[in-house]
């Protein structure tokens, strides 16, 4: 009986890459980090939408970078904050990033004042249910 060796390659998710070093980073941060610093630790790194990017036998469409996505956010007595919101969960594999597979890093001024919807939803009521 002649003996079958299958081949397999050992494929890099990139997007997993990048998500797994996004929660490695925010984990060393500090509150009143300053913002600079904060954004040279996690780089901009991008990561999936290419042809090159196949993971599970499949084209990677999802894009991910770093900073995903920002926003500024006016809390009730007028303080404002800025929000830079980080890929950094895989909810389900179905191509899209939704707001609980992101991480936010809260800037007030030029520091960091607060990470995660718990803070955040402190002076941002939309995002309370994602605590």
């Amino acid at each position: 009986m002649p003996l079958v060796a299958a081949c397999s390659t050992f494929i890099i998710d990139s997007v997993e890459q990048l998500r797994e070093t996004n929660k490695k980073n925010i984990a060393q941060l500090s509150i009143g980090t300053p913002r600079a610093q904060v954004e040279k630790l996690m780089g901009d790194a991008s990561a999936g939408g290419k042809l090159g990017d196949i993971a599970f036998g499949r084209l990677q469409y999802l894009e991910v970078k770093n900073p995903q996505r920002e926003e500024r956010v006016t809390g009730p007595q007028g303080a404002v904050y800025d929000v830079l919101f980080y890929y950094t969960d895989l909810k389900s594999r179905d191509d899209k990033i939704t707001d609980d597979e992101l991480t936010p890093l809260v800037f007030r001024g030029h520091e960091l004042a607060g990470v995660g919807y718990g803070f955040l939803a402190r002076f941002a009521p939309k995002y309370r249910g994602l605590q």
